[in-house]
């Protein structure tokens, strides 16, 4: 899967908000060259390579190497064919019908055909698969096998974001071939024994050592003429950015896919020619707090109840509007180099909306509206704020939030975590109140479904607002662009007056490559892809 950004062939008006600038060197006019192994660091385990269930970009950085799909987005804002070379769409938006290419191939040797389309499609739909992309299928009607090369979906309403979701939402549609899959199970697929773990991208997985290291190697097999240019990846993880930036300098990575902001400057000092690499704040930084109960109605032990003071929404106010300084964060945190922002699609998203207004920091008014819930010096109020070893600048946010919150009489104790522990805790209802992170950059509104408790099983505030779920719905169908941007801004208003999503900020992502990997085309956080790169050394 080639590199994406946001934009939509349907919805030219939109295009004027397209993704980021990168800031690293354009490539030189050089010819590539072909071999080398590309050494790459990541900050973070990879939970698991079942690349449909999987959380964490670690996965997806994975997924869209090993992977192909139907449709990709190009840096000039336009949809175009991976494995699918033409596709047309119906008047009424309802049947999209997509021509194949005839070279495709996965790894095992089988053919990228209409059925392997449809069986990858319908297992994302599977509730009993449990795929975090599944909400976002919801509008699929049926996919239907035309001939070999010709498959066809048919929605049950309009979905202006059909495109936009096939191609990057989280790894975007990421095939799998029917015979491997069903030879293999679901737990040799997590764990990546080979042949478990079968795609149709420019690289094929060779290992992967849990805790250790993943070698993806070139397919030779791969669509796209000439590519890719390296003979393979090497991937370990390093979770200290102090040892990670030693081993930079030192030359042993070649590549830092995710890297904390709070050191960007260390690094610059360190290591003068590196390629760092950012663009627009399109993912949020959270002080996520959790709302209500989880739906299913089992038994409110401590470790599925909620805080009882979020269950509140004056409670949300007072901490997380009024007693939260995100200028404050940011200044400290970021070191400026972000925007302090209250609304739930941050500055950079399809449809965003600057709602700091709504939220000012008040401290006073965060203490009033304590003593009103009946919090106080006789009866002082105490949370977890939980946040995990991802990115140092989360331990950061953390403490000035903690400090912010003893200025207005609230002890807040800090929770340090490994980020899959983060990751089970938030996403299986374990125990938490508050947490730090960044979650997934956001193409769309739409593409942040996870907010809504009744379609999504990746519902992190835990509510169950059906009003959510309405607005939702009307954005999504909604096909006239001004239209769907006042229904958007509508949708942004309600969560904000509800505080089901706290942000914080925008959150600026890094990249860096040494001055000789070529041919690197940053995207966006989701998006890491090696089939054009090479090594000029």
């Amino acid at each position: 899967m080639r590199p994406r950004r946001i934009a939509s062939r349907l919805f030219v008006a939109l295009t004027a908000l397209a993704w980021m600038a990168a800031v690293a060197p354009a490539a030189e006019a050089q010819t590539p060259k072909r071999g080398g192994t590309l050494r790459v660091s990541y900050g973070n385990e990879i939970a698991h390579l079942d690349f449909h269930t999987a959380p964490g970009y670690e996965m997806m950085w994975v997924a869209m190497n090993v992977g192909c799909g139907l449709v990709n987005i190009t840096p000039d804002g336009k949809f175009v064919g991976d494995a699918a070379e033409s596709w047309q769409i119906s008047p009424d938006g309802l049947l999209y019908t997509f021509k194949l290419r005839k070279n495709v191939l996965f790894h095992d040797g089988s053919r990228v055909d209409a059925t392997a389309v449809k069986f990858s499609i319908d297992r994302l739909m599977d509730p009993e698969t449990k795929s975090g992309m599944r909400s976002f299928y919801e509008a699929v009607h049926s996919v239907e096998v035309l001939d070999p090369l010709t498959v066809q979906v048919r929605l049950k309403h309009p979905y202006a974001f059909m495109l936009h979701m096939l191609a990057g939402y989280r790894t975007g549609l990421v095939l799998y071939s029917p015979g491997a899959t069903q030879k293999f199970t679901l737990e040799d697929r997590k764990q990546g024994k080979p042949g478990a773990v079968v795609g149709c991208g420019p690289f094929r997985l060779i290992e992967w050592v849990k805790g250790g290291h993943l070698v993806m190697e070139r397919f030779d097999k791969y669509f796209e003429p000439g590519l890719p240019h390296l003979d393979r990846v090497v991937i370990r993880v390093i979770k200290d950015p102090v040892a990670e930036m030693a081993a930079f300098r030192a030359g042993e990575i070649d590549f830092i896919a995710s890297f904390s902001p709070d050191h960007v400057d260390t690094m610059k000092a360190q290591s003068p020619r590196a390629q760092i690499m950012t663009g627009k704040e399109t993912t949020p930084m959270l002080a996520a707090m959790k709302v209500t109960v989880p739906k299913d109605g089992k038994p409110m032990s401590r470790e599925r109840a909620p805080h009882p003071i979020f269950g509140d929404v004056r409670m949300r106010k007072a901490i997380g509007c009024y007693g939260i300084n995100r200028a404050e964060i940011v200044k400290i945190a970021f070191k400026g180099q972000a925007t302090p922002w209250f609304g739930m699609a941050p500055p950079g998203t399809l449809d965003s909306v600057d709602l700091n207004h709504l939220c000012p920091y008040d401290p006073a008014k965060a203490k009033a509206m304590l003593t009103e819930l009946g919090y106080g010096p006789q009866k002082p109020l105490t949370f977890e704020l939980m946040t995990n070893t991802e990115k140092s600048v989360f331990s950061v946010i953390a403490t000035v939030i903690k400090e912010q919150m003893a200025r207005i009489g609230v002890t807040a104790n800090i929770r340090l975590v490994d980020k899959v522990t983060w990751m089970n805790a938030t996403l299986q209802d374990g125990p938490w109140d508050m947490y730090i992170e960044d979650l997934l950059s956001l193409l769309t509104i739409d593409s942040n479904g996870y907010l809504s408790n009744s379609t999504s099983s990746w519902s992190h505030p835990r509510h169950n607002d059906a009003r959510v779920d309405e607005l939702y719905a009307r954005y999504a169908r909604e096909l006239d662009a001004a239209k769907r941007k006042a229904i958007g801004r509508e949708l942004l208003e309600f969560m904000a007056d509800r505080m089901y999503w706290n942000n914080i900020s925008g959150s600026p992502f890094y990249m860096v490559a040494q001055p000789w990997v070529k041919g690197y085309t940053y995207n966006a956080e989701f998006e890491v892809h090696f089939d054009t790169v090479w090594l000029d050394k």
